[in-house]
């Protein structure tokens, strides 16, 4: 008796399965790319309507600093806030914790219109600091990390310059991104003067945190004049006695019990002398002695380490 029979075998549902299967992961890379997108123009429309707003607080080309007060609703769901530039040409917006999918997303339409750098968002200590240290995008989203902070730039698009090396400048504002006014003045008493250009990069800064607070150390000295600049260039400041917990004095003991003091004597103690804050008239400066756990103050023409905070 022959028997007949009816349906799919095994095989053929486990193909139709795989069909099914496969169909459905593309769907959900498309709808992925399509939410990226999305949300990539959102952030750029949020970043067109808060740099209006940026140009009419008039914030927009002070000095180096956050931009607060300012009356905006943004509909991205990834923070922004606005800073202004060194060179007091430039202001920048940056988009806060943008996944992986959406910075790619991101850079090429931000490209299009402004200079955007991105910077893992892990390694943020301060949003004046981020610009020197971020990376410029220049057509590969590879520079996009599982989490990032995305930097774009309004302004002047003259001084969105990429290499002013070796040119003359009197402040950072001459310089492009990444370099700072050094000079050559050997006079304590004078003004800074003229100077050149040059890349931050070149003088070796080291960062570390140390009780909670970020330092940059330089592996190259320079006179005061210089070192204000290349501090501010990277969004910070000369070191002052108070960051260091060590009074303006040569006793001997203070910096020594100072827990801030002695790390950072750890991790530069060995090279020596580093600028500190401004004494305060035009012809000296601090700098802290590591060799005999004090500070002292002199001519700004010396070359030292410098020690940003």
């Amino acid at each position: 008796m022959k028997i007949l029979q009816f349906g799919r075998s095994m095989i053929e549902m486990l193909g139709v399965l795989a069909i099914i299967g496969v169909l459905s992961i593309g769907g959900l890379l498309g709808y992925r790319r399509a939410v990226n997108n999305h949300q990539a123009n959102t952030i750029l429309d949020d970043a067109n309507r808060l740099a209006f707003v940026v140009m009419e607080s008039g914030q927009a080309f002070e000095t180096y600093d956050n931009i607060t007060g300012l009356d905006f609703t943004q509909t991205s769901p990834y923070f922004m806030n606005a800073f202004t530039e060194a060179t007091s040409q430039q202001f920048a917006i940056m988009v806060t914790n943008v996944p992986k999918g959406v910075c790619e997303a991101l850079l090429p339409k931000a490209s299009i219109e402004y200079k955007v750098r991105t910077l893992k968002a892990d390694t943020i200590q301060d949003i004046a600091q981020v610009s020197p240290n971020s990376t410029l995008y220049i057509g590969n989203t590879d520079i996009c990390n599982d989490i990032n902070d995305v930097v774009l730039y309004f302004g002047d698009v003259s001084k969105q310059c990429t290499d002013n090396v070796g040119k003359d400048c009197t402040s950072n504002a001459d310089c492009c991104h990444g370099e700072f006014c050094w000079y050559p003045n050997d006079s304590d008493c004078a003004a800074a003067g003229m100077g050149q250009c040059k890349k931050v990069s070149a003088y070796n800064p080291v960062s570390q945190t140390v009780n909670g607070k970020t330092w940059t150390h330089s592996g190259r000295t320079m006179n005061w004049w210089s070192a204000q600049n290349w501090c501010q260039a990277q969004g910070r400041n000369p070191a002052n006695r108070t960051d260091i917990d060590c009074e303006d004095s040569l006793d001997g003991t203070h910096c020594t019990q100072s827990d801030t003091f002695t790390a950072i004597k750890e991790k530069w103690g060995s090279y020596g002398f580093h600028w500190l804050e401004d004494y305060g008239n035009s012809c000296h400066a601090y700098y802290v002695l590591f060799s005999i756990n004090g500070v002292e103050h002199d001519a700004r023409r010396y070359y030292l380490y410098v020690l940003c905070q």
